[in-house]
């Protein structure tokens, strides 16, 4: 085997596991490992994790929740956590036990007489997992860096970076390199005698939904309250955050809860409703407000951890949230995926009101009048009509294309004005169909689960929590919540008055009746305001210089420069989300230049 930089691969990782690094080398095969804490603090759980004859090993990234089930039927254990378990799971089931398994995982385990290699991923794809092969080899990794130091210098795949400024983020099985690939929620990989074979394990069952929802969600979040480290929760004041701490708060007497706002940012900060909840539950909850000073002090550290571009602008608060938190816990628990399971975003209330003929009409009525208005994400009148501005395009579509509609930031004829290189679209296109894990349901219910959440929100959830060391645990994606939700009446979820109808009749009893009451908000930065700020100067002469623009050969200035001019404009519509796209863009290349190969 070729030779790598150990220690360099290690040094890459190290954010991701700061309590123990390592390496075992074979003969044909060489596994790192850096290992954040979490069940059994001893150092009998390092990785990676070896029987005495070192025949099998493992490395392993996530938690199993459910392995004290099978703790008790496995003898002669050296250790109390959950790496011994799934080892020894493994080495007698090897995949065959993957749908025993509760909790979000991605690992790879290597039998060192047969030289074979199992690379896996939890259903929902909470964990990531990179790999690139050859004639020669498989290498594979959390994170891109450590992956490129294997493989050597790529090229970057320009279909991928078409994706990337459609949705501001990358999706699906390509990455931004050509010839690394993305494992997929619900599959593993085979390796054996040379041969590489992807085959998908998990698939989401129709069947009656029949279970005790609230029995079934509070038994989710108490096993993921289990650590041997202290463990808290995100509360953001919205519904999603609030039901999971309130749950919490009652396996967990000395609950510490945590939230993020901004100072003088009356539009954005939502603290107020946290607090309200904290109170209510009376967890011990610590509140913390951004500035445009603190985006300023920070946005440097930010964008060096971005791993593949990555563009939705709440993985800023995210990425301070996480800083601010480690110093009190390591484990934290989300409201992420509700919004997702229950239609809770606005474009899902968009989607069921424009299958309405009414609603049909009287959008086309008023879109001359929409024109006439300023719009942009920065304040409570002109983002409503921005919404309506999108309502009125909306309405005109098949439901593929409002699918596709409501997921862009950048539409395609934007995309072909700002990259030098037109791409073919069908990459992009092919996100709208249903995937493998979903196929036993409609686009319409599944597309935010498959697409959205794996390749937005839990990346953003990921990266920029374990770039902190901490732990991010999701109890509306055990498994069990998202069947029995995707196989619930939709009757059940969203009717034209009301969302997340179900999360409203069946925790009523746990919260305030405002939190309930109060209306949608994303996790937003205020970023029209803190682009057009003191950071514009920066950006605009460092990252969006002319001539560095030009000498790369990606992007087409002239665009940029119109953009630049919107954002400053009494309509920026989405310019601001448009320019950060471009801005991280940017920034990553300048980070990634040693690994980028020049396109042929």
């Amino acid at each position: 085997m070729k030779k790598f930089n150990d220690q360099k691969i290690l040094d890459l990782l190290k954010h991701r596991g700061p309590d123990n690094r390592a390496f075992k080398e074979y003969k044909k095969c060489i596994l790192f490992h850096s290992r954040l804490q979490i069940l059994d603090t001893s150092g009998t759980s390092n990785q990676p994790f070896c029987d005495d004859e070192s025949e099998n090993c493992l490395v392993f990234n996530g938690e199993i929740f459910n392995y004290k089930e099978f703790q008790k039927k496995q003898s002669n254990l050296k250790t109390t956590g959950d790496v011994e378990v799934l080892f020894n799971l493994l080495k007698t089931e090897k995949e065959n036990c993957l749908n025993k398994l509760n909790g979000f995982f991605a690992f790879a385990f290597y039998n060192a007489e047969t030289n074979s290699l199992l690379l896996a991923k939890d259903r929902l794809g909470i964990k990531p997992l990179y790999y690139y092969k050859d004639e020669e080899k498989i290498a594979f990794a959390s994170e891109l860096k450590p992956l490129l130091e294997l493989t050597g210098k790529q090229e970057l795949n320009l279909t991928q970076l078409n994706t990337y400024f459609g949705l501001n983020y990358c999706a699906g099985p390509e990455t931004i390199f050509k010839n690394i690939y993305r494992l997929l929620p619900g599959q593993y990989i085979q390796v054996q005698n040379k041969t590489v074979t992807v085959k998908n394990w998990y698939v989401v069952p129709k069947k009656q939904a029949s279970q005790n929802f609230t029995q079934l969600l509070e038994e989710a979040v108490k096993l993921r309250l289990h650590a041997d480290v202290p463990v808290g929760t995100f509360l953001s004041g919205g519904i999603d955050s609030s039901i999971i701490s309130a749950l919490a708060k009652k396996n967990k007497a000395d609950l510490n809860t945590f939230s993020i706002g901004f100072t003088d940012e009356d539009y954005f900060d939502e603290t107020n409703y946290a607090e309200l909840v904290a109170k209510h539950i009376n967890s011990n909850h610590h509140t913390f407000k951004l500035s445009e000073t603190d985006f300023l002090n920070n946005i440097h550290d930010f964008l060096n951890c971005i791993d593949e571009p990555f563009a939705d602008s709440s993985a800023f608060n995210f990425y301070m949230l996480s800083k601010f938190t480690k110093d009190h816990v390591k484990v934290a628990l989300s409201g992420d995926g509700a919004d997702e399971l229950f239609k809770g975003y606005n474009k899902h209330k968009a989607l069921l009101m424009s299958n309405s003929s009414l609603n049909r009409l009287l959008a086309g009525m008023g879109s001359p009048l929409l024109a006439l208005n300023k719009s942009s994400r920065q304040g409570a009148l002109a983002n409503k009509t921005r919404q309506l501005k999108k309502f009125s395009e909306l309405v005109k579509l098949n439901p593929t294309e409002k699918q596709k509609f409501l997921a862009s930031i950048s539409s395609q004829t934007e995309i072909d004005k700002l990259l030098k290189q037109k791409v073919n679209p069908a990459y992009f296109d092919s996100l709208f169909k249903t995937n493998s894990v979903y196929s036993n349901f409609e686009l319409e219910d599944v597309f935010d689960l498959q697409t959205v959440l794996a390749d937005d929100m839990l990346v953003k959830a990921d990266r920029f929590s374990m770039q902190q060391g901490i732990e991010i645990r999701n109890p509306f994606l055990d498994y069990r919540v998202v069947e029995y939700a995707l196989n619930l009446n939709n009757k059940e979820k969203i009717n034209k008055s009301a969302q997340k109808i179900i999360l409203k009749k069946d925790f009523a009893y746990l919260l305030p009746k405002q939190i309930f009451e109060r209306s949608k908000k994303g996790f937003e930065l205020p970023l029209h305001k803190w682009l057009s700020g003191k950071f514009s100067k920066e950006f605009e002469t460092k990252l969006l210089n002319k001539e560095k623009i030009e000498s790369e050969g990606y992007l087409n200035y002239n665009y940029i420069a119109e953009l630049k001019e919107q954002l400053h404009s009494k309509s920026p519509d989405d310019s601001a989300a448009k320019l950060w796209a471009i801005i991280i863009f940017e920034s990553w290349l300048t980070n990634f230049k040693d690994y980028i190969k020049p396109n042929a």
